[in-house]
């Protein structure tokens, strides 16, 4: 076929015109597919939608969030503290937590506590480079070390001053090499070493003492009973101003102790002279008070 017989082929098609029941077959599928493209749409708009979920409920707790997280803050900050050296932003709340120890600690046993913590301290001070702060702290743990005996005489039970004495002895080994090895002044370690042995040197004493009223507990346990009852009989008239039941404790306590001395209890009469002693001098101190006052004019 040529070209000119393709046009004019061409030319016969553009004169063909579609029926009208062609036209209305066409109008009727546009309708149809146009209508299922809205309800397609229609319904992508009806799916729920995915909402995050709302934190406004924060807003009610949050002050019980504000506290809890400065709890957090200072557990972790006094956590932390535990492992800081002199020079340190830390170590001041680290020896405040270690005073807090000695105050909270049981009367007679604070001596043992105190001097864990003065080891330590030592500890800390060899193991800084820092020269500033040392003088100080090693001066504050001299005061502890002069304390100790002390307070190991203050206890009242023999076996307790007995039990803790030799703790604390235990605590203190190696005391001298700690203080060879802190970088303070020549004169700073002789004063440290100087306190340190005497400290040990008094609370060896204490132990050998204390172990030697326990050992001899008859010969020791009658004297202290006979100046008991020397005190007792000085009282005298102040006798009338005691309350009945005091008198009558002693008295049985004094009765007490004879018994327990002919059956060798020692530590038992040992407590129970100590209990006599408390009684007597709570008696002369109400004595001392009374003499004391001043005597009213007219």
């Amino acid at each position: 076929m040529t070209e000119k017989e393709l046009l004019e082929q061409l030319n016969e098609l553009k004169s063909i015109k579609p029926n009208e029941d062609w036209a209305n077959w066409l109008l009727s599928n546009i309708l149809s597919q146009s209508s299922f493209v809205i309800a397609s749409e229609a319904k992508q708009s009806q799916k729920p939608k995915i909402h995050l979920v709302s934190f406004s409920f924060l807003h009610q707790y949050q002050k019980a969030l504000v506290s809890v997280a400065l709890v957090v803050l200072f557990v972790s900050t006094f956590a932390f503290a535990q492992t800081a050296l002199p020079g340190n932003p830390l170590y001041p709340i680290k020896t405040l937590t270690q005073n807090a120890r000695i105050a909270l600690a049981p009367k007679d046993y604070k001596p043992v506590i105190r001097m864990q913590i003065a080891k330590n301290r030592l500890q800390d001070i060899a193991q800084t480079h820092q020269k500033d702060n040392i003088a100080l702290l090693s001066q504050n743990v001299q005061k502890d070390l002069e304390t100790i005996p002390k307070e190991l005489k203050n206890i009242q039970n023999k076996n307790k001053t007995l039990t803790y004495s030799k703790q604390v002895q235990t605590e203190a080994q190696g005391l001298k090499d700690i203080i060879s090895q802190t970088q303070l002044q020549p004169q700073e370690k002789e004063a440290l070493e100087k306190t340190s042995q005497e400290a040990q040197n008094q609370v060896l004493s204490l132990i050998i003492d204390t172990q030697d009223q326990i050992n001899n507990c008859p010969t020791y346990l009658k004297d202290k009973l006979t100046n008991l009852q020397n005190d007792f009989a000085q009282q005298g008239q102040n006798l009338i101003q005691w309350p009945p039941d005091d008198i009558n404790k002693v008295r049985v306590l004094v009765s007490d102790i004879e018994n327990d001395l002919k059956a060798g209890n020692c530590l038992e009469a040992m407590d129970k002279i100590e209990s006599i002693n408390q009684i007597l001098q709570i008696h002369s101190l109400d004595i001392k008070v009374e003499t004391s006052k001043p005597e009213s004019s007219d």
